[in-house]
């Protein structure tokens, strides 16, 4: 959909705004019109709206949005009354600043679509007009809206379509469009570097495995901050094999590396003043006469050795050695992104992420970035206790104890043992791949997690 800031001759749908049952602005159509408007007016509040069909096109009538929140949901309410009028194009005034944007944002957002192996039938709206909208905030919601589309493609791409190397692929794209700088190890420089925690996972698929690296670098960066995102690209459970239904949404698995990269492609295109450092593990989760089994033993990059009791906790073996592998680069800070554990939707559900934090002014600042982006998240401690039971054994760690109570604490306790300096987890099980529409589009991949990174390394003006 294309976005503009100036008002278009004509439109196939208006955006008209109430306050307290009165119209702020009535078209001059003649009486009948302001009559019939005025009435349809009165009483919206809330999400309430109401359509006028007239001779020169539609009009959508709801209350002024008091604050981001609604101008958002305005914004997803008005793509979604264009497709039922199948609207191609719609104009909205009388917004400015702040409000502006994020009804633009949320239209964005919601007009995605998925067609890439079926084309759903439905109208989209092509064009939007957003009076007030000023170049800058225009400019942070094609980025945003970018960023976004892109993470929630790569969640809706099947394994057949997007395994390792085809992500490395989406990274050599980006890499090229917004000028980043791209390092790619396959399996035998992982394996010269000491990453067998990483290689544990992937010895079972005939995919050669990638850890990406991908960097944004500023000319003179105030900080250096680290993302780095689980990349499994499907997760059969390995010898721990899932069941059907357990098995059949993870190509989804991948949805905290699919966030990683949509931050960074927006990012790029904001263009802001620090560095940005994306690491991506990328590999599958197989079933084969070469994967790793329950009680085999693996040294990590940081050299510490782990037991495998369970090889359906192969997320956080990945990103152990990608967060050794950041930590030993010195950002100022690192977090990581992973749809780990069911025991996070089993307490949070599915809209809320679970944040981890080992740094009182991080967790601060990324619960404020998350509230201005419009994610959810939720702190939970690091209770260092949970850890004793993978630590009994022949290995340094257990990457699972086989309990299933306090299962996200216990996983993100082992990933802090791979990290220095400050750190958070956002466990997003639950947030990446939505079964049904949600609140800012279609059923499919949501791009949870975009738009939260992006407002913590360049938050809005």
């Amino acid at each position: 959909m294309r976005l503009h800031n100036d008002a278009r001759s004509s439109a196939d749908l208006h955006l008209l705004l109430a306050q307290a049952g009165q119209l702020l602005h009535t078209p001059d159509l003649g009486p009948e019109f302001a009559a019939l408007a005025a009435r349809l007016s009165q009483g919206l509040e809330g999400e309430r709206t109401a359509t006028l069909r007239w001779t020169d096109g539609d009009y959508l009538l709801a209350a002024a949005p008091e604050n981001a929140e609604a101008a958002r949901a305005l914004g997803v309410r008005l793509t979604r009354a264009a497709q039922g009028l199948e609207a191609r194009s719609a104009q909205v005034s009388g917004l400015t600043g702040e409000l502006a944007a994020e009804l633009a944002l949320g239209a964005k957002l919601a007009a995605y679509r998925f067609t890439r192996f079926k084309d759903d039938g439905k109208p989209t709206l092509e064009a939007l007009s957003v009076t007030g909208l000023d170049e800058a905030l225009l400019k942070r919601v094609e980025a945003i809206a970018e960023g976004v589309a892109l993470a929630r493609d790569l969640v809706n791409l099947p394994f057949n379509a997007l395994n390792a190397l085809d992500l490395t692929a989406v990274a050599q794209d980006l890499a090229q469009q917004h000028g980043l700088e791209l390092t790619v190890w396959d399996r035998a420089e992982c394996e010269r570097r000491g990453l067998g925690l990483f290689l544990a996972v992937a010895q079972g698929s005939p995919v050669e495995p990638q850890f990406i690296q991908l960097r944004y670098r500023p000319a003179q960066p105030k900080r250096t901050v680290a993302l780095v995102g689980k990349g499994v690209m499907f997760d059969t459970g390995g010898y721990s094999l899932k069941t059907s239904a357990g098995m059949v949404t993870m190509k989804c698995d991948m949805g905290g590396a699919a966030a990683v990269l949509g931050a960074v492609k927006a990012l790029a295109l904001l263009a802001p003043d620090v560095e940005v450092r994306a690491y991506v593990a990328a590999t599958d989760n197989a079933v084969s006469g070469t994967a790793m089994r329950p009680g085999d033993i693996y040294t990590a990059v940081n050299g510490k050795t782990v037991e495998i009791t369970n090889t359906d906790a192969e997320g956080r073996l990945t990103l152990g050695d990608a967060l050794a592998v950041a930590s030993a680069e010195n950002p100022d800070l690192i977090v990581d992104l992973a749809t780990l554990t069911g025991a996070k939707i089993t307490a949070l559900g599915d809209d809320i992420a679970a944040l981890f934090c080992n740094d009182s002014a991080l967790e601060t600042e990324i619960r404020s970035a998350a509230a201005r982006a419009g994610e959810r998240v939720w702190p939970l401690p690091l209770e260092k206790r949970y850890l004793k039971g993978y630590q009994k054994g022949v290995a340094d760690l257990k990457n699972s104890d086989l309990s299933p109570a306090g299962g996200s604490i216990k996983a993100a306790l082992f990933l802090q043992e791979f990290v220095s300096g400050a750190w958070a987890h956002l466990d997003i099980a639950g947030n990446a791949l939505s079964d049904q529409e949600h609140d800012l589009g279609p059923a499919g991949g949501t791009g949870f997690g975009v738009m939260t990174l992006v407002e913590l390394v360049a938050p809005r003006g």
